[in-house]
C-alpha cells in the first residue's frame, strides 16, 4: 500500500499536486479495506462495535481523498489507520467467541480486550500523523512480513495439535527470522522468554483452556484440520463446477 499512498514531508495533500494525487490514492485504498471489513460484519451475530468502526475507517479514508484531512507524518498516519483496520478484524474474527462470565474469562475476551487497546493506540498514532510533522512512507522489504505472516499461519494450523508451548516456540522463531539481524542464541532464549511469557499469562492468569503439550494424534489432527480448511475455501466453488 505504500506505493499509493506517499505523500510529501513538508504538508500532505497541501502541499502540491503529487500529495493531493498520493493521498486520493491511499484514501481510496483505506475506503475500499474499510469497505470490505463492513460487508464481513454482515456475517456475525454482535456486528455493532466492528460496524461502526469499519464504518469510521472508511469516512476517514474518504476524508483523506478528498483532502480534507492535512496530513502531516505520512507514517503515522497510515500507519495507525492499517493497524486500526487490523483491531476492527481481530473484533470480526472474535465477535462469534463467548466472553466473560462473572469473574471467568471466555475464549473471546482476550482477543476482544487486545484488539480495543490496539485500537485505541493506532487512533492516537493516527492523529499524532495529523498534528505533526513525520517522515514519509518509504519502500519497504517483503521478507519481515512474509515471514511474520508464515509464522501466523503456522500457529493457527498447529496450536491444537501441538499445544501451546510447542506452537508459541515456533511462531516467535520464524517471525525472528524476518529481521535481518536474526542471532540464533539470541532469538533461541527470546523465542523461550515470550513462550513463558504466553503460558503464563493465557493458561495461568487468564485461565484459558489451551492445550500446553502435544496431543498423541496430533498428526491425524493436523490432517484433519487441512482437509476442513480446504473444504471450507473451495468447496463451495468445487461445488459450483459440479467437481463436489
Amino acid at each position: 500500500m505504500s506505493d499509493g499512498v506517499t505523500s510529501s514531508q513538508g504538508g500532505g495533500p497541501s502541499s502540491g499536486t503529487p500529495g493531493r494525487t498520493n493521498s486520493f490514492r491511499g484514501g481510496i485504498l483505506v475506503a475500499l479495506a474499510a469497505l470490505i471489513l463492513l460487508v464481513m460484519t454482515f456475517s456475525i451475530s454482535s456486528p455493532t462495535v466492528p460496524r461502526i468502526l469499519a464504518i469510521a475507517i472508511g469516512l476517514a479514508g474518504v476524508a483523506t481523498a478528498f483532502g480534507f484531512v492535512p496530513i502531516r507524518g505520512p507514517q503515522d498516519y497510515y500507519g495507525g489507520l492499517v493497524l486500526m483496520m487490523l483491531a476492527t478484524l481481530a473484533l470480526i474474527a472474535s465477535a462469534d467467541l463467548p466472553g466473560q462470565r462473572g469473574f471467568a474469562f471466555g475464549p473471546g475476551t482476550a482477543p476482544r480486550l487486545f484488539a480495543i487497546l490496539l485500537f485505541g493506540l493506532s487512533l492516537a498514532v493516527t492523529i499524532v500523523g495529523i498534528v505533526s510533522q513525520g517522515p514519509a512512507i518509504e519502500k519497504y522489504r517483503l521478507r519481515g512480513p512474509l515471514w511474520v505472516l508464515a509464522a501466523i499461519i503456522l500457529f493457527a494450523m498447529i496450536i491444537r495439535p501441538v499445544g501451546l508451548v510447542v506452537a508459541s516456540f515456533l511462531t516467535w522463531m520464524i517471525s525472528i527470522c524476518g529481521s535481518t539481524e536474526m542471532r540464533l542464541i539470541e532469538s533461541v532464549i527470546a523465542a523461550a522468554v515470550m513462550t513463558l511469557f504466553c503460558v503464563l499469562l493465557f493458561v495461568y492468569l487468564l485461565n484459558l483452556p489451551f492445550q500446553l503439550w502435544p496431543q498423541p494424534n496430533a498428526p491425524s489432527i493436523l490432517w484433519q484440520q487441512n482437509v476442513e480448511f480446504f473444504r471450507l475455501i473451495f468447496g463451495p466453488l468445487l461445488k459450483y463446477l459440479g467437481v463436489a
